[in-house]
């Protein structure tokens, strides 16, 4: 399904066998659902833990990146929740790449991303040069050139005093959690927006307008932004993670204030899409063959036979399209999965059988 607004099942219904409906979905239209159940199962899941929503079907690792799709099914589309950084990439997804990073004139990134000047040094036309200006908060033009501290073009990005930059030709705050006026501008902390989008302590972020402080950290039972709201419970939190991802759990702030597996969609892993994602989907501390749900079921989710889930690992389940299936460096016969007798293909082509760890 792609992100084309289509609703409805309209066109879906191809015909009857026996006494039972068989409806094939178009991928090509968006259905709205208001549960799991209304999106035909596959691994295709309802946007909506409430309310209306539409059928989506999450990238295999649920992980959200910049494409135009809803990768984690949450109902937003390229929402990562990454700032953007100097890297050629378009880290947040507003269709810029490196956008408030000058190469021509940031010391950090002078020329290119990689290239950062030295403490002497001053970025000029993406070159680093020495610094003519030496000392930037004391009041003095130190270069005779007409121009003072954070207004002469050599202080840009150095000190001009306790948490206070350069930039713009102006003092800039960049400490946001002192609750001290670093650039003297009679605005503090998050409140100045030169905090906007910068850390306001741990696990608190200063909004992108600035003048509100966020919770970033969302399962470390503290309210970080101070609004009397902790973790889920904050508003801030919906949509993010509220469980060490790391550990290989994906419980997610949802509506309500509650903190759900994936959202709130506790999905079996009995199919070879779940038992192929790399994901825990059922919240059980098991994944994909992991997971007993998944014994006999494929581990690829191309088909349920080249790769099979047994015992709690990936097994060969092809032993004669000359391919490692279930990724363990092993090929076809020489795979202790393929028995003496399996039928396979010889590598120069040809039928055969496995024997001794090859096929003659």
């Amino acid at each position: 399904m792609n992100t084309a607004l289509k609703a409805g099942f309209a066109g879906a219904l191809l015909g009857f066998v026996l006494a039972a409906c068989t409806v094939k979905l178009d991928d090509g239209l968006r259905y709205t659902c208001t549960a799991d159940t209304d999106c035909g199962g596959e691994g295709w899941k309802c946007t909506a833990s409430t309310g209306k929503g539409w059928c989506c079907k999450p990238s295999p690792d649920g992980v959200e990146v910049c494409n135009g799709k809803d990768d984690d099914c949450d109902g937003k589309v390229d929402n990562t929740g990454k700032a953007e950084v100097c890297n050629g990439k378009d880290d947040d997804c507003n269709g810029k790449t490196d956008e408030g990073f000058d190469l021509n004139t940031q010391a950090a990134n002078c020329g290119s991303c990689t290239t950062q000047c030295q403490a002497n040094e001053e970025c000029v036309v993406g070159k680093c040069t020495r610094r003519t200006e030496t000392a930037c908060n004391d009041n003095l033009d130190n270069d005779n050139n007409g121009l003072t501290d954070c207004a002469d073009p050599s202080c840009k990005d150095q000190s001009c005093g306790q948490g206070c930059a350069c930039d713009g030709h102006q003092k800039s705050e960049f400490i946001c959690d002192d609750t001290v006026d670093n650039d003297g501008d009679t605005k503090t902390d998050c409140d100045d927006s030169d905090c906007a989008g910068r850390s306001c302590g741990p696990g608190c972020q200063c909004g992108t307008d600035g003048g509100v402080k966020r919770e970033s950290d969302c399962f470390d039972a503290k309210d970080n932004d101070g609004d009397g709201f902790i973790d889920c419970a904050d508003p801030d939190c919906l949509g993010n993670y509220c469980t060490d991802t790391s550990m290989g759990l994906y419980f997610t702030c949802a509506p309500g204030g509650v903190c759900n597996c994936n959202g709130g969609q506790m999905i079996q892993e009995a199919t070879r899409v779940f038992c192929s994602d790399g994901i825990d989907n059922d919240c059980d501390g098991v994944k994909d063959c992991g997971d007993p749900h998944c014994d006999l079921k494929g581990c690829t989710s191309l088909n349920d036979t080249d790769c099979v889930c047994k015992n709690g690992i990936k097994t060969e389940g092809n032993c004669g399209n000359l391919a490692d299936d279930d990724g363990d460096g092993k090929t076809d016969c020489a795979d202790s999965d393929c028995a003496p007798g399996t039928a396979c293909t010889k590598g120069a082509g040809g039928a055969g059988t496995c024997s001794s760890g090859t096929c003659q």
